[in-house]
């Protein structure tokens, strides 16, 4: 009589489920890390926005009027909306300009912000 050693069924079973679990765990990984770069990218491309809203305002050299302008900025193919907020500060030759970018048109969700004053005086 010879005895046959091998695995059983529920050792294969076992062994595939173990398997399973962890290559699941590596996709929902991985995915979590492409969701992640994706928005790293969305919130430096924003940031590359309003600093070159910022740096229109500068280079134009005559003080923007008071109040919100809403405008697009897109960079590379995201499609980008940057709001530019001028106030006035408590120093009256001084403007403060708040720059806020957003995804979409519907503002409701910020990607960057960015604030810079400005003299009144030459």
């Amino acid at each position: 009589m010879t005895l046959v050693r091998g695995f059983t069924l529920v050792e294969v079973l076992v062994a595939l489920i173990i398997v399973s679990l962890v290559l699941a765990a590596s996709l929902r990984a991985a995915g979590v890390l492409a969701v992640g770069q994706e928005q790293l990218e969305h919130t430096a491309l924003a940031g590359w926005s309003a600093e070159n809203a910022l740096a229109e305002v500068r280079l134009v050299r005559t003080l923007p009027p008071l109040g919100k302008n809403v405008f697009d900025c897109p960079q590379l193919a995201l499609r980008l909306v940057c709001e530019r907020e001028v106030r006035t500060t408590p120093n009256i030759a001084i403007l403060r300009i708040d720059v806020r970018v957003f995804p979409d048109v519907t503002r409701d969700h910020v990607l960057a912000r960015r604030t810079a004053f400005m003299s009144k005086l030459p």
